[in-house]
């Protein structure tokens, strides 16, 4: 899959199951995460890998978190502990900021982009993903201990990993009218829309016109 095809083709899994990521690709996945772009080099993200029986310590740290709330019903608990266990593995992406002149809304949104590149990666490599968050308790403190988040940390979310349920397609996504979203600076100084569509010329390859399949087989995410 070439890069373009990639990014026109990712899509947010629906439904996660075995087989997840291997040893090998979570390695490739995380150095794909670490080219984000990165004024002066900073390095402000890390990243927290949580498979197999550790989706169980996550998921009480989060109970715990939800219980700690006090107002909380019981299945609202149950729910939010159980986005620990959706996926077969997971990584949870951490801003890391750094003390430097580069503003910190910059070091975050470095981290951002190096969970697209989790994204991204991982549908190179035939798997699919899903960018999710607990809401309220990402910044609890039995969250944060479970993911060792130090003073000044803060959890940006998690990538859910694996492979694509049989029988539930990816979700499809309407291409946006670029006139609508995207203008170019005019030599005058007023701002005009861009071309509406994109030129046929493209090369994204037929092949790679929508997502593909939903088991190993081929490319999803």
């Amino acid at each position: 899959m070439d890069a373009l095809a990639c990014l026109m083709t990712r899509r947010t899994a629906t439904r996660l199951v075995e087989p997840g990521p291997t040893t090998e690709q979570l390695a490739v996945i995380l150095s794909a995460a670490t080219t984000a772009p990165d004024h002066k080099m900073l390095r402000p993200w890390r990243f927290v890998v949580v498979r197999g029986e550790a989706r169980a310590t996550l998921a009480t740290a989060i109970a715990e978190a939800a219980q700690a709330v006090g107002t909380l019903p019981e299945p609202v608990v149950r729910k939010a502990a159980g986005k620990a266990t959706l996926s077969p593995a997971l990584i949870a992406v951490v801003a890391a900021r750094v003390q430097s002149k580069v503003p910190v809304g910059e070091q975050d949104a470095s981290a951002a982009a190096a969970a697209q590149n989790i994204c991204l990666a991982a549908h190179a490599l035939g798997l699919a993903s899903a960018w999710k968050s607990v809401p309220l308790l990402l910044d609890s403190a039995q969250v944060r201990a479970a993911f060792g988040l130090a003073d000044g940390e803060e959890l940006v979310g998690w990538v859910e990993l694996g492979t694509q349920a049989q029988g539930m397609p990816l979700p499809s996504r309407p291409a946006v009218p670029l006139d609508q979203v995207a203008a170019e600076l005019a030599v005058d100084g007023t701002l005009r829309p861009v071309a509406a569509v994109v030129p046929d010329q493209l090369p994204v390859s037929a092949a790679a016109a929508q997502p593909i399949g939903s088991a190993r087989s081929g490319p999803v995410g």
